[in-house]
Order: structure tokens, then sequence, then C-alpha cells
């Protein structure tokens, strides 16, 4: 497991912790599930990385054959996710 990869852990547990402790376990679940959700592509990015070498559009490309880095990936994911547990913590509502 890299560096950032346990600091994407620790920060769920915060945040989990956080949640149960301010709104009730039961209250908290939903939040808690759905912030797991956002966390599973930080900890697979090098496989959703690999796996997006695959594919018809990949054929067209001028650079066909290059290696797919996964650290754009990384990033992407990671946006995501803080703003995934600003939501959980801060109880924004997207309506």
């Amino acid at each position: 497991m890299e560096r950032h990869q346990k600091v994407a852990v620790a920060i769920f547990v915060l945040v989990v912790a956080y949640t149960s402790l301010s709104f009730g376990f039961t209250v908290a679940l939903k939040g808690n599930a759905i912030l797991m959700v956002f966390l599973l592509p930080i900890l697979l990015y090098r496989m959703l990385g690999f796996l997006s070498g695959f594919g018809f559009p990949e054929y067209l490309a001028r650079d066909f054959g290059s290696e797919n880095h996964p650290g754009p990936y990384a990033v992407f994911f990671w946006m995501l996710y803080l703003i995934a547990c600003g939501f959980v913590v801060f109880g924004w509502n997207v309506f």
C-alpha cells in the first residue's frame, strides 16, 4: 500500500469516527457507505489505469502502445474523494 493510500484510509477512519460520534451510527451509515465507494478507486487506481488502456478508442489514438500512467487517475480520484469527505462531514446537499 502506497503512502497516499494509507493517508486516504486514515482520512476515511477519521471521517467515519467523527460522523458516527456526531450523528449516531445508524444515521451516519449511509454517508459512510457512500464515502467507501469513493475510497475504493483510490485503493485500486493502478488497476483502473491498467484497464483503461483497453478498448476501441485506444486504437485510434496517435500514441497507441505508449504506457498509460496511473498518476492522473490518482489525482482525479483524490479530488472526488475530498469533495465526498466534505459532503459527509459538513452535511452538504446537492439539492
